[in-house]
């Protein structure tokens, strides 16, 4: 089973013969980390006092004959020139494993530290990875060792097309130890997302709670309002966002953001009408481009742009006992209504927590109303006249089940 919480150990310049600094980790390199801010971005390691050898990351890069654009910085922030040294971006160096490193032609302590850019790990079929999702899941298959059980593949699959649909691309280095979870969040939450573990202790990932990203068969759990006691709604005032900046293009050498987006392409003015002012500034420390940030920070104020509806309810059965945390599931309420002033029927929600009292025989349900609901798809057989008063498939479906 997967360690969630177990240490992701990186190599150290102590497994190798003639080190700077022994202590110091070697880094990993995730997505285009060439692109935005200035200078250096992450600060090399010296593995060779004698030999002059820098490793710029613990594994190979993606291959310069694949555009991967190296540079390196002297510690004046000036451009070495690429005639002093020599990249080899997998290299076995001393048998301890491939790392990509640059070997210079004569002693370079004097222009320590020497900082780099480039492009991270490459995916299977040799294009650099980006997608988020896909970094993730890198992280927890080739340094955590996960195996293809470990993951719940459904919910990966999703969030990997929808990392894509939204144009979400990552970038980042990891430069010391920190533990798996740690390293999922800080990655994850910088594009709306969350990860868990599932009943049979799958990690399942999401890029958000909404039920864009549903598939039909993941609707399996109905709570019918003759079942449900103690029923109450509130409103999540204090996460609303209709106005979302951004710093992003974190420079890790220099431990700064060295680019903002102001949000306000995205923001909600009817919203902030409504309700007034919700602003939020972002640290996108895995986002390098302008367009990345401009995507995440409207998703943002379209997932948070209003009050947020929580349903918290008891079930006096245990007939959705298969219901985890983070599922989606229906509900209906008769005397709840949607801004359209529609009783809520099958409206769609996911688990945000519960408690099973097992000597009742009942389960206690903390629900969020994702705004969506299940719909009702219409067979184009003659049957339906054109005229206007049906929806092929959107039509709320009001059907029990």
């Amino acid at each position: 089973m997967l360690e969630i919480n177990a240490e992701l150990e990186l190599k150290r310049a102590w497994d190798y013969a003639a080190p700077r600094r022994p202590s110091q980790c070697l880094p990993l390199v995730l997505g285009d980390m060439s692109a935005g801010g200035s200078g250096g971005l992450w600060e090399t390691v010296c593995l060779g006092t004698e030999a002059f050898i820098y490793a710029l990351a613990g594994h190979a890069l993606l291959p310069l004959d694949a555009g991967n654009a190296v540079t390196l910085y002297d510690g004046e922030g000036q451009v070495v020139d690429p005639a002093d040294y020599a990249l080899d971006l997998a290299h076995d160096f001393q048998g301890q494993g491939t790392i990509a490193t640059a070997t210079f032609a004569a002693d370079a302590r004097e222009r320590e530290p020497i900082t780099a850019r480039a492009q991270g790990l490459a995916g299977d079929g040799g294009a650099l990875l980006s997608n988020p999702v896909d970094l993730a899941q890198r992280l927890l298959t080739q340094w955590a060792g996960a195996a293809a059980e470990d993951l719940e593949a459904g919910s990966w699959r999703r969030a990997r097309v929808q990392a894509a649909s939204l144009g979400f691309a990552a970038a980042g280095v990891v430069t010391r130890d920190t533990t798996l979870g740690d390293l999922l969040t800080g990655l994850l939450s910088n594009f709306l997302g969350s990860w868990w573990l599932d009943g049979q202790g799958r990690l399942k990932v999401f890029l958000d709670l909404g039920a864009g990203s549903l598939e039909e068969g993941e609707l399996l759990c109905s709570l019918r309002e003759g079942d449900l006691s103690s029923v109450t709604v509130s409103a999540r005032w204090e996460e609303m966002v209709n106005l979302a900046k951004a710093d992003y293009c974190y420079n890790f050498a220099q431990q700064e953001y060295q680019a903002a987006h102001d949000g306000l392409a995205g923001q909600d003015l009817r919203a902030q009408g409504l309700h007034g002012l919700a602003a939020r500034t972002l640290e996108l420390a895995w986002v390098r481009s302008e367009a990345v940030a401009a995507a995440v920070s409207a998703r943002l104020v379209a997932l948070l742009g209003r009050p947020g509806r929580v349903i918290t309810c008891r079930e006096g059965s245990l007939g959705n006992l298969p219901l985890e945390k983070g599922d989606p599931a229906l509900i209906s309420l008769s005397w709840l209504q949607d801004p359209q002033g529609r009783p809520l029927k099958n409206q769609i929600v996911r688990v945000l927590g519960l408690e099973l009292d097992l000597d009742a025989g009942a389960m206690a349900y903390t629900l969020l109303d994702t705004g969506f609901y299940k719909t009702l798809a219409r067979a184009a057989e003659g049957g339906n006249l054109a005229d206007g008063s049906l929806q092929a498939g959107g039509d709320r479906d009001l059907a029990d089940y």
